[in-house]
């Protein structure tokens, strides 16, 4: 499964610390099996969200295809207004 990640996901964890850089590099990592706590999100076509508190995973993908875009990283307060 190929994962890639939008502009503003690759900022975000460029200016996070080492700590939790790791964290959510592997929660990102784990996507590619559909690990952790994985949920649709509603109003949006094939949109998902993964939680690793206190941020938020947006994150797209169409079923029979073999192509995950994380669009965002958020806290968790922001990440359903701007996501």
């Amino acid at each position: 499964m190929n994962i890639t990640t939008s502009k503003q996901a690759k900022k975000y964890l460029l200016k996070c610390d080492s700590k939790t850089y790791s964290r959510l590099q592997s929660a990102i990592d784990g996507l590619a099996t559909f690990d952790g706590d994985i949920a649709k999100l509603q109003g949006r076509e094939d949109a998902y969200r993964l939680k690793k508190p206190p941020y938020r995973i947006i994150f797209t993908y169409t079923k029979g295809s073999a192509e995950i875009y994380v669009e965002g990283i958020y806290p968790r307060g922001d990440a359903y207004k701007k996501g």
